[in-house]
């Protein structure tokens, strides 16, 4: 695919810009894009380009998916209206009632975008428990699956050393837990200086 600006160079970049709610979607190439960043200042654009653009290239199934999304155009959400092809258009929902009007295509959405649908954000700084260890697991067990089912043997042996060494981390964890008796005060009855 050919730049839209320049239409010399290969098109790298897909900038999508929402204006007066009309979503316009560009594919430039790198010095297109730099030209388009000097117009934005403050923003970088430069890792967000490059995740979405990879993204784009892996993206299974471009017109079966296109037509997934065409057949989901007539939902209605009943409380405010709004279609799901409006959604499409503008990338806002009219209401809290939209996300389970439109819940069949959005789960696909965010499948396709996320790769899960499920949240797996950062655990708080302050939490000592195998959270954040759990969640690391559960990630590459995810990659683990992916890995056997592309037969990349070699990098699914890796990731199957690397949860085993996290399970036994974790387990340690556990087992250094400890359940302190809690502390008495000062004067209360039952001392083990009154005895």
């Amino acid at each position: 695919m050919m730049c839209e600006d320049c239409g010399i160079r290969p098109a790298k970049f897909h900038l999508m810009t929402i204006i007066n709610g009309d979503r316009v979607e560009r594919n430039l190439c790198p010095a297109c894009m730099a030209r388009h960043q000097k117009q934005l200042p403050g923003l970088d654009f430069s890792n967000l380009a490059g995740i979405l653009n990879s993204i784009l290239e892996n993206k299974p199934g471009g017109q079966e998916q296109e037509r997934r999304d065409t057949e989901y155009d007539d939902l209605v959400c009943e409380q405010c209206g709004m279609t799901y092809g409006e959604f499409q258009k503008c990338g806002m929902l009219g209401c809290a009632a939209c996300y389970q009007a439109f819940k069949t295509p959005m789960t696909a959405l965010l499948q396709r975008v996320h790769g899960n649908t499920q949240h797996a954000g950062r655990v708080p700084g302050g939490v000592h428990s195998g959270t954040s260890i759990r969640m690391n697991i559960d990630r590459l067990k995810q990659k683990l699956q992916k890995a056997i089912a592309d037969e990349e043997y070699e990098q699914a042996a890796k990731l199957r050393d690397t949860i085993r060494a996290l399970n036994a981390q974790l387990e340690r964890r556990e087992q250094d837990i400890r359940v302190r008796p809690p502390e008495r005060l000062e004067g209360e009855e039952g001392s083990e200086d009154d005895v």
